[in-house]
């Protein structure tokens, strides 16, 4: 059971990663980009633990071994809203939360993307799908799959001990095309 909890809540955080890593590895203004490497953390709060409360995850990636597009790396910023959520509850592969990012390329431009994260398609993985809609990359889409893992000792997932860090790294490449 808590191994199911913290895949819910590495799921989330997962998708908000990705978002990061999709922004992060934005394409050229024609072809795009694909970044092959993501990783970052995420902060829950107020946490989760068996008990449901509305959550909201942020997370920072580091996106690097980008090509195309003029940029080669960059760090996104993302937040995920998660309404009346527990560890429990997150375990569960197939649900879509919306979340925003910034990515602040290593040429000083800028993205804001916008979308979804669904968690899967295994547990501890989210699936991130987004468009650009301000910045470098405009009107392109980024895509991505992420994993993430509990970055807290135990215990947790209780109401005593919520989970608040996760780990994020990419499972596939950030691609924006």
């Amino acid at each position: 059971m808590k191994l199911k909890r913290v895949f819910g809540v590495g799921l989330a955080i997962g998708l908000m990663a990705p978002i990061s890593l999709l922004t992060a590895a934005p394409a050229g203004a024609a072809g795009g980009t694909s970044c092959k490497t993501r990783k970052g953390t995420a902060t829950i709060t107020p946490g989760l633990g068996a008990t449901k409360h509305d959550q909201t995850i942020k997370a920072t990636t580091a996106i690097s071994g980008c090509s195309g597009g003029g940029v080669t790396k960059g760090t996104g910023t993302s937040t995920i809203k998660v309404l009346k959520s527990s560890c429990s509850g997150l375990a569960t592969t197939g649900q879509t939360m919306k979340l925003t990012e910034t990515i602040k390329w290593n040429t000083g431009a800028t993205s804001t993307l916008s979308g979804t994260s669904k968690t899967g398609p295994k547990a501890g993985q989210a699936t991130i799908t987004l468009k650009v809609t301000k910045g470098k990359f405009v009107n392109l889409h980024a895509s991505t799959v992420v994993s993430f893992k509990p970055a807290q000792p135990a215990p947790y997932c209780t109401d005593a001990h919520p989970l608040k860090k996760l780990a994020i790294a990419g499972v596939k490449p950030f691609v924006i095309k």
